[in-house]
C-alpha cells in the first residue's frame, strides 16, 4: 500500500481546521488569544499565538494551549519567559508521519 501525498496534506489541514484559539498562562492567569497564523508545508503544520506589544508587559509567561472550538485542549506547551514590551510570538509545531503494516496480503 502506498500513501499518497493528498492523504498526508489532508490530515494536516483537518488538524489546523480543529484549531480555535490559545489560552496563555499569563503570570498564573489564562488569557485567550486568537491563532495568529497557520502554515502547512507539506507534512508539517506550525500555529502561531502573537502576544501584542503592549499587553502582558514584564509578566511571566508559563505555558500556551490549542484549543478547540468546543473548549478541549488539543496540545499543551510549557514555557518560562518574561515578557517584555516587544511582540511576544509562541509557536507549536506537528509532524505527521504515517506507517503503514501490512500482513502480507
Amino acid at each position: 500500500m502506498i500513501i499518497q501525498p493528498l492523504f498526508l496534506t489532508n490530515i494536516v489541514q483537518d488538524m489546523d481546521n480543529r484549531i480555535d484559539h490559545a489560552l496563555v498562562n499569563v503570570a498564573g492567569e489564562l488569557a485567550k488569544y486568537p491563532i495568529f497564523r497557520s502554515e502547512i508545508q507539506e507534512k508539517k503544520l506550525t500555529v502561531y499565538i502573537y502576544i501584542p506589544d503592549n499587553e502582558a508587559i514584564g509578566k511571566q509567561i508559563l505555558g500556551a494551549s490549542l484549543m478547540s472550538k468546543d473548549g478541549n485542549t488539543l496540545a499543551n506547551k510549557p514555557l518560562n519567559a518574561i515578557k517584555g514590551d516587544k511582540g511576544f510570538l509562541i509557536a507549536f509545531e506537528f509532524s505527521v508521519e504515517v506507517k503503514v503494516k501490512t500482513n502480507g496480503v
